[in-house]
C-alpha cells in the first residue's frame, strides 16, 4: 500500500543528522575551553578575591563560549524531545490500521470437524498448527478464487469452506504483496465441481462518493452481511489503491467482496481504521484485474482466467442479491506450523 513513510524516514534522518551536528559543535566548544582556568576564575570570583572589573573581564573572555555551549545544550535537548515525539506520533499512526485476519484458538474447535466436508472426507493435518481465518470469493465458475495476501502469506496449507460446509483444498496460484491480493485455485481439489455461472460482474471504473455498497464475509463461523457507502476514493492515509468505506467490519472479513448496488465487485475488503468506528478499506477492482493479468501461463496450465462479463444482479432486490452472492463467498482457513 502506498504511504508517505519514505518521506517520514527521510525527515527523521535529516533531523537526527542536525542533532549530531549540534553535538559535535558542543564537543568543539568544550575542547576550546580552559577548564582549569575557568574553575580558578569562578572560584576567586565567588570568594571575593576579584573586583567587579575582574568579573567583567571573566565574562568578556568566556561569555561567548558559555553562551554558545548553553544554546547548543538547549537545542540538543529540545531536538531530542522533538524526535521522540515525532517517532511516537508516527508509530501511533502505523497502529491505526488493522488487517482483518482472524486468529483462531485451536482449543475451540476440532481440526477434523472444521476440515471435514459433508461427505465425511477427512483431511490429515499436523497437530495443533497455528490457525488464521478470513474470507474470499470465487471469480470464475471453474474454481479460481481471490482473498488477501496477508491471510495466506507463509501458509503451509489453505482450505476454503462454503456456507453449506463443503471444504476444498486451495492451491495458491499468484500473490501480489504490493496490493495485498492472492489468487487461488479450488479445482486443484478433485472434490470441487464447477459451479453455476458467477452472478456478479467486475467494475474497475472509479466509484462515486456516497455510492451504496455491501459486503459478505466470515468474521463468524457463518456468513455475515454488512452495508454502507463509499466515503472516500482513497484508502488509509491517502492510499490510492484502495477505497474508504463506511461499513462495520471485523477480523475475519479480510478478502471479502465489496459490491455496488448493481452487483458489481468494486473492491476486496482488506482492513479497517481501529481509532474510528465504521472506517474500513477495500483494494480497488482495477488492481485485482491487474493481478489476474499478471498470472503466468505456467501457473494457469495454459488456460486463461475468464471473468464473467457482466452482473446478473442489477434488477434484483438486495435480499435476492445476498441470496445469490453468498453461494460464492467462502471462509478461508490457513494453517501454519
Amino acid at each position: 500500500m502506498e504511504t508517505n513513510e519514505p518521506n517520514e524516514i527521510e525527515d527523521a534522518l535529516r533531523a537526527y543528522g542536525d542533532r549530531i551536528g549540534f553535538r559535535r559543535k558542543l564537543v568543539a566548544v568544550h575542547k576550546s575551553m580552559d577548564i582549569d582556568e575557568l574553575r580558578t576564575e569562578a572560584g576567586t570570583y565567588r570568594a571575593g578575591q576579584r573586583s567587579l572589573n575582574s568579573g567583567k573581564q571573566f565574562w568578556r573572555a568566556y561569555g561567548t563560549t558559555l553562551a554558545v555551549a548553553a544554546s547548543v545544550a538547549v537545542v540538543t535537548t529540545f531536538g531530542s524531545i522533538f524526535l521522540y515525539r515525532s517517532y511516537q506520533q508516527s508509530h501511533k499512526q502505523e497502529q491505526q490500521y488493522s488487517q482483518l485476519s482472524k486468529e483462531i484458538q485451536a482449543v475451540k474447535y476440532s481440526q477434523r470437524r472444521i476440515l471435514s466436508d459433508l461427505n465425511g472426507r477427512s483431511l490429515a493435518l499436523s497437530q495443533n498448527p497455528a490457525q488464521v481465518s478470513g474470507s474470499g470469493f470465487l471469480i470464475t465458475a471453474d474454481g479460481y478464487f481471490v482473498t488477501n495476501n496477508h491471510l495466506v502469506q507463509g501458509a503451509d496449507s489453505v482450505y476454503v469452506q462454503s456456507g453449506k460446509g463443503d471444504v476444498y483444498k486451495a492451491r495458491i496460484v499468484h500473490t501480489d504483496q504490493e496490493h495485498d491480493l492472492a489468487i487461488m485455485q479450488l479445482c486443484d481439489d478433485s472434490a470441487f465441481r464447477t459451479v453455476a455461472a458467477i452472478p456478479y460482474g467486475f467494475d474497475a471504473r472509479p466509484s462515486a462518493l456516497g455510492e451504496r455498497v455491501f459486503t459478505l464475509g466470515y468474521p463468524r463461523e457463518e456468513v455475515v452481511y454488512g452495508e454502507g457507502y463509499l466515503s472516500s476514493r482513497t484508502g488509509y492515509r491517502g492510499d490510492s489503491i484502495a477505497y474508504q468505506v463506511a461499513i462495520g467490519v471485523n477480523p475475519g472479513n479480510s478478502g471479502g467482496p465489496l459490491l455496488d448496488e448493481k452487483g458489481n465487485i468494486i473492491g476486496v475488503i482488506s482492513g479497517k481504521q481501529i481509532t474510528a468506528e465504521g472506517v474500513s478499506f477495500a483494494i480497488k477492482t482495477d488492481y485485482l484485474l491487474q493481478a489476474i493479468n499478471s498470472i503466468s501461463a505456467d501457473a494457469l496450465n495454459g488456460v486463461p482466467v475468464k471473468l464473467p462479463r457482466k452482473t446478473s444482479l442489477t434488477r434484483l432486490s438486495r435480499k435476492q442479491q445476498i441470496e445469490q452472492v453468498q453461494e460464492y463467498v467462502y471462509q478461508v482457513k490457513v494453517f501454519k506450523h
